[in-house]
Order: C-alpha cells, then sequence, then structure tokens
C-alpha cells in the first residue's frame, strides 16, 4: 500500500465519507524521519496529532534515573497523541522512530476547523482516545500485576495474532531483544534470565529468530495466570 493508502484507512476517519477523508488528509502535512529522531518530547507543548504511514515510531517515558519505560510501539495505519492534543496540555512522551518513518500530521487549528464542519470526525476521535485509555490500563496493568514470565507469554502469545499454537509450532521474533524487553517491562539480562528459565523447564526453546513452543497450553495458562 501506498502511504496515502495507509493512511486513508486509518480507524480515525472510517466513519467519514470518501471526501471528508480527503479533506482531513489535505489538512495535514507529511514529515520523513530517519531512525533515532524524535518527533516530539515528552512534556513539549501538543500542537498535533500523528500517524504512521510507513515505518514504526515508540512512544517511550524516562525515570528519574533515566531508565525508558517504552509505551506502545505504533505501526503504520494507527494514529496517536489524540488525547493530549484535546486537552490543550503537554505530550504525556516522547515519540521517537524506530526505523526511517514517515509520519502524517495534524495541526491543532486545522482539526478544530474540520470538527466544527465535520461532527462524525469528533465521534470517531473520541472512540480513538478510548481505545489509547484502553492500552494504557492493560500496559499499566501488566507492569505492575505481572511476573516477568507472565508478561512474556502474553508477548508471545500476541505475536500468533490469534492462532491455535501446536507442540513444537514457531512464534517470529521479529524485533530484538531489547526492545522485546522494553515491551515486557524489564531489563534485556532479565529476559535472557526468563527466556533460559522457560527452556530449562521444556516450556519452549528460544532461538535468535523465533521462539519454538513445546508445551503452548502450559504457555497460555501462563499468561492467564492472576496469582
Amino acid at each position: 500500500m501506498t502511504a496515502h493508502e495507509v493512511l486513508y484507512e486509518l480507524p480515525l476517519l472510517r466513519q467519514l465519507t470518501p471526501d471528508q477523508r480527503r479533506s482531513v488528509l489535505a489538512a495535514g502535512q507529511q514529515r520523513l524521519l530517519e531512525r533515532g529522531e524524535i518527533l516530539f518530547h515528552e512534556g513539549q507543548q501538543a500542537e498535533a496529532l500523528f500517524a504512521v504511514a510507513g515505518g514504526k515510531m515508540k512512544l517511550v517515558r524516562y525515570s528519574p534515573q533515566g531508565r525508558e519505560l517504552l509505551l506502545h510501539l505504533v505501526h503504520p495505519g494507527e494514529s496517536f497523541a489524540e488525547a493530549a492534543l484535546f486537552a490543550e496540555g503537554t505530550y504525556p512522551a516522547t515519540a521517537e522512530a524506530m526505523d526511517q518513518s514517515l509520519v502524517w500530521g495534524l495541526p491543532r487549528q486545522s482539526l478544530l476547523v474540520l470538527l466544527q464542519e465535520s461532527p462524525e470526525l469528533g465521534l470517531a476521535m473520541l472512540g480513538s482516545v478510548s481505545l489509547w485509555t484502553r492500552k494504557l490500563a492493560s500496559k499499566l496493568e501488566l507492569l505492575t500485576q505481572r511476573r516477568v514470565e507472565e508478561r512474556l507469554a502474553i508477548y508471545l502469545l500476541a505475536r500468533t495474532g490469534g492462532e491455535e499454537l501446536g507442540p513444537g509450532d514457531a512464534i517470529a521474533l521479529a524485533e530484538p531483544r531489547n526492545l522485546i524487553a522494553a515491551q515486557c517491562g524489564t531489563a534485556p539480562e532479565v529476559l535472557s534470565r526468563t527466556f533460559r528459565r522457560l527452556e530449562e523447564d521444556g516450556l519452549l526453546t528460544a532461538e535468535q529468530r523465533q521462539v519454538i513452543v513445546h508445551r503452548p497450553d502450559d504457555l497460555r495458562r501462563l499468561a492467564e495466570h492472576l496469582g
């Protein structure tokens, strides 16, 4: 898909007519970011909402000790920073390009004009903000109430796309270990020890690019454990 096609299918715009979608896209601008380039910093005044047309962005916060906490990875076809824009506040996280990324931005003033012309856009944005709230609530639950083994099991099962796993099936690891660790809310060395522990238990075999699952039922039970 082209960048325009990706943006045209944004969930944020699905309730709009084709003409309304084109008007919204025309009101924004695209920007090419190099890997590691910062789109905005945590605490910076919110001036636009964004969507990824190509590449990948990460939203992170930093502890007082400088430790990075990964809140979310934003893939093509996903929007972000809507809530900060509505509140006339500041961005709650830092947005950094994981790869060379094409990002579309819609300035706040342009958005306000569009909302007056299209109430449907406002309803769609409320849905998008609600989705982000649920994602952050799930992330908070994951980081505060789950052991690392459980977080890793949840991460691995999410990579299957909901497909049923059988003994010996492989789960591809498309991301480096340090990024997997960040998504699980832990350090790379802790993730490595967790993989070794699960291997010793016979649950799986961790290779460089994939994980071979030997006992999928136990992996699911680990992900569903609430104790």
